[in-house]
């Protein structure tokens, strides 16, 4: 019976112990406490924005001033980008696109840009738009779809720059600001000098959503 007791007893104190975070020393009766969790401090670390390459923060943004190898149209960002052979941006510019500018051009007079791979076929001055450069729309993609829905693909798609009545580029920021060509991607002046100086006749030309 005693020693039926005595367990009695160890095991109260084992638990009581246990749920008070004490160690208790049968010896000398010596109670130490265990040390308290450790608490990591929250420290709140300042993030850097990250722009994606196709993030246009201003009208013309110069980088380098090398020839480009490629050239990538983001129709919804509204930005035309010149690439190296590594793949490094050139220059970024702001563009506006066709009045119609959602989904891809499929017939003459749609006021669409056109999406796809094509090259530029050839670079001139120009009395309405100051400096044009044409890209070789419709490929044959572009035939094959519009002939399959009975329409005319059209053509003369180009990189062009301002009307006459903004050729001294006060009012940029109102003409990159809505879409208003019929289906060909407007740049500023200064952004045509800058990407007619830097591409070539053949040049590719991706124009993707």
């Amino acid at each position: 019976m005693f020693k039926k007791i005595i367990l009695i007893i160890a095991s109260l104190l084992l638990f009581a112990g246990c749920a008070h975070k004490k160690v208790v020393k049968p010896d000398n009766n010596q109670t130490i406490a265990l040390p308290e969790p450790i608490v990591e401090a929250e420290v709140e670390l300042e993030i850097e924005p990250v722009y994606d390459q196709f993030d246009c923060q201003q009208n013309d943004e110069m980088i380098m001033g090398e020839s480009a190898a490629k050239i990538v149209v983001i129709k919804s960002k509204r930005v035309l980008v010149l690439f190296d052979n590594e793949g490094n941006v050139l220059s970024r510019h702001r563009i506006s696109l066709g009045k119609n500018s959602v989904g891809t051009k499929l017939k003459q007079g749609d006021y669409k840009t056109p999406e796809g791979t094509y090259t530029i076929t050839r670079k001139g001055n120009d009395h309405k738009y100051y400096k044009e450069i044409f890209i070789s729309y419709p490929n044959h993609e572009d035939r094959r779809r519009s002939q399959s829905l009975g329409f005319n693909p059209g053509g003369g798609i180009s990189i062009h720059a301002q009307v006459p009545w903004n050729w001294d580029g006060r009012r940029n920021d109102y003409t990159l600001g809505k879409d208003w060509t019929q289906g060909c991607m407007a740049v500023t002046n200064e952004g045509m000098d800058m990407i007619w100086d830097r591409i070539a006749i053949g040049t590719p030309i991706e124009i993707r959503e």
